[in-house]
């Protein structure tokens, strides 16, 4: 019963593809009863593990000599073949040692898949996890594999020399070879397809799931622009009740003089000038309970309102004395939207801008196909839009059914799923929401054309040998990975200037002050430039998004790859530098660093944009904060920073300004 050398390797592919397929399904019984195991279904699972028992089982009787490790145990041992005695010895080495790396590899593989689909951070590592994942499985898959070894070896064996024993043997075994491989790879190539279907359902799966997440952040980052912008406009009228003579005078009151109101209001009109160049402002102005306006309110709003009170229609929506009100599309005013506050019982201040304003916050990276985003007041009346031609326009009514029960309170953010759309809604500060819509059908576009190649190589796959099928699943995955990896970089890169974007910029900051050592001196420097709308205005968008891809590159090439470096909006850039990145240890030594870098900028930005800077006087000012606290927050290093660029901006502009900690006055 003893087959020749030539055979026996045969005998011994056999025996493992056996023994290979029993562990496969026992391991998959194992993890499947483990109630916290994320596993797919139970057939999907099986086949898988099946398919890499299988795999890992012939490698291991082709490559690695066990039988020969039988075959030295039985003569040891002086035992004669064929006896029950010689089968309990002989499968030994050859069911531990299949059992042992057939275990091994299919838990290191799916504990491998499983990884890379977590946060590794609340996980031990990866070979932790797989140690404590394959111990469970060593015993009941030695038992399996020595129970099928005992039984299934010496029929093959016997089988063999049946065949041996007869006429034509040569042949027999040569056909018996060609079924075998014809056989295996037809269950290859059918798991195969099987396999594929699943990694392409996935696939869709993992892909949805990403696109969710960067279309929650393309919306995140939106909502943060636009609170700061809407933040900014309601700051900026706050400025009027610094002295009562701008919030207490009433034009109504008849109890003063001509000549007085005359004084009080030129007072009040030089303030109004000097606040509203603060912004583009359409309206700036006062309003009183007679009509009389001071400041400067615009044609286009006494037209909509010429049929009616502008006191009395703007009135009507102050429902908090203390709270300014929000507004658009009243009267029909879809081109701007306002925001007014009572300064006293016979007094409104109007502000408003035209709603292209917004296209400066609405900055986002176009990555997905047919993504729009919308800014919608609580009547779902779209206030600007991605597609220019919306504004002014009610949400699509399909989109608003959907959309049913989503967020509501400001900062509240929701994503649903359905079946047309993937729509993701945050909710501003003023009640205003941020909706950003992606067509199903589009996310699925790079799916479906995966199924459709998967599906052909899967077929061609019945004419090929086992490794073909592994080179394929291979193929599979790598377009699916190049495509996440497109939609991460994009999500993280800036689309103009080649710089982190906002939110990648404030999550790798926030990351490196969390975990920086102590000792470590710390800068942080918010850049702007000035008169950059000139640019827009008089060359067009165009020619200022080339400005901001040129400005980024510069900045890009003045620093290493150390230092971070953001746009966090407009015209508007961040760095964030440690000594580390500059070796040094001192605090002068890195003041003079972080200078020189400024010194730098300055120089570059003017040798930059000598024709722009003649053409718009543009220009660049800085702020720099730097800190040598222990784990300083990002909020507090961002405003004090914010606080020195403004001081520049204050002192003439073109100019940096160093605020460092425990100091009284920022320094220019």
């Amino acid at each position: 019963m003893n087959p020749n050398n030539k055979n026996k390797r045969l005998v011994e592919v056999i025996v493992s593809v056996i023994m290979s397929i029993a562990m496969g399904m026992v391991s998959t019984i194992i993890v499947c009863l483990n109630p916290n195991a994320n596993t797919p279904p139970f057939i999907i699972f099986c086949l898988l593990n099946v398919t890499e028992s299988i795999i890992t089982g012939v490698c291991v009787a082709l490559f690695i000599p066990l039988g020969k490790l039988s075959d030295i145990l039985t003569r040891k041992l002086k035992l004669k073949n064929p006896s029950l005695e010689y089968n309990l010895v002989y499968s030994i080495p050859l069911a531990i040692g299949n059992a042992l790396i057939v275990s091994a590899v299919v838990s290191f593989i799916n504990i491998a898949i499983a990884y890379t689909r977590l946060d590794p951070a609340p996980f031990p590592p990866l070979l932790v996890m797989w140690a404590s994942s394959w111990l469970p499985l060593i015993i009941p898959m030695n038992i399996i594999s020595y129970i099928f070894s005992v039984i299934v070896y010496p029929m093959v064996t016997e089988h063999f020399a049946t065949i041996a024993n007869g006429s034509g043997a040569g042949n027999k075994i040569r056909n018996f070879r060609m079924e075998l491989l014809l056989v295996f790879a037809v269950v290859i190539v059918g798991v195969t397809i099987v396999v594929d279907l699943v990694v392409v359902d996935r696939s869709k799966t993992a892909l949805q799931n990403k696109v969710s997440e960067l279309v929650a952040i393309n919306s995140r980052q939106i909502e943060l622009n636009i609170d700061a912008y809407l933040d900014r406009m309601e700051t900026t009228p706050t400025l009027l009740f610094s002295d009562e003579i701008y919030y207490c005078y009433d034009a109504t009151d008849a109890k003063i003089s001509e000549y007085d109101k005359v004084k009080t209001e030129e007072i009040i009109t030089d303030r109004i000038v000097d606040i509203g160049l603060m912004n583009n402002y359409n309206d700036f102005g006062i309003i009183y309970a007679n009509d009389h306006k001071v400041g400067w309110i615009s044609h286009g709003t006494q037209h909509y309102f010429e049929n009616s009170s502008l006191y009395d229609s703007f009135s009507d929506y102050i429902r908090d004395n203390h709270k300014g009100a929000w507004l658009f599309g009243i009267n029909g005013s879809n081109d701007r939207f306002y925001y007014i506050k009572r300064l006293n019982p016979n007094a409104i201040l109007i502000s408003s801008v035209y709603t292209n304003e917004l296209s400066s916050v609405f900055v986002y990276p176009r990555q997905i196909d047919g993504m729009d985003i919308r800014l919608v007041d609580e009547h779902d009346t779209i206030i600007y839009s991605s597609n220019q031609e919306e504004s002014g326009t009610t949400l699509p009514a399909e989109i608003i059914a959907a959309s049913t029960g989503s967020a509501t309170e400001s900062g509240d953010s929701s994503m649903i799923i359905g079946d047309d759309y993937l729509i993701n809604t945050n909710v501003c500060s003023n009640g205003w929401r941020v909706i950003c819509t992606v067509p199903t059908s589009i996310i699925v576009k790079e799916t479906e054309e995966l199924k459709s190649f998967t599906m052909r190589i899967s077929t061609l796959m019945a004419l090929i040998f086992v490794l073909a099928g592994l080179l394929i699943i291979r193929r599979v995955s790598l377009p699916m990975n190049d495509l996440v990896m497109t939609l991460q970089y994009k999500a993280e890169v800036d689309r103009l200037s080649g710089t982190m974007n906002k939110t990648t910029f404030q999550e790798t900051v926030e990351k490196k002050l969390e975990s920086g050592a102590p000792g470590i001196h710390r800068a942080f420097i918010m850049i702007d430039m000035d008169n950059f709308k000139l640019i827009n205005d008089k060359n067009g968008h165009s020619y200022g998004d080339q400005v901001i891809i040129r400005f980024g590159k510069l900045i890009r090439s003045l620093y290493d790859s150390e230092t971070l470096i953001g746009r966090l909006g407009g015209d508007e850039f961040a760095i964030y530098m440690e000594s580390d990145d500059v070796q040094t240890a001192d605090v002068d030594s890195f003041r003079q660093a972080v200078t020189a870098g400024l010194d730098r900028i300055m120089a570059g930005f003017n040798d930059e944009f000598k024709e722009e800077k003649s053409d718009c006087n543009i220009s660049v000012s800085m702020g720099a904060y730097l800190s040598s606290a222990a784990a300083p927050a990002f909020s507090t290093m961002y405003e004090k920073a914010d606080k020195a660029l403004y001081h520049s901006k204050e002192n003439g502009k073109n100019r940096y300004t160093l605020y460092e900690e425990g100091a009284d006055n920022a320094q220019s």
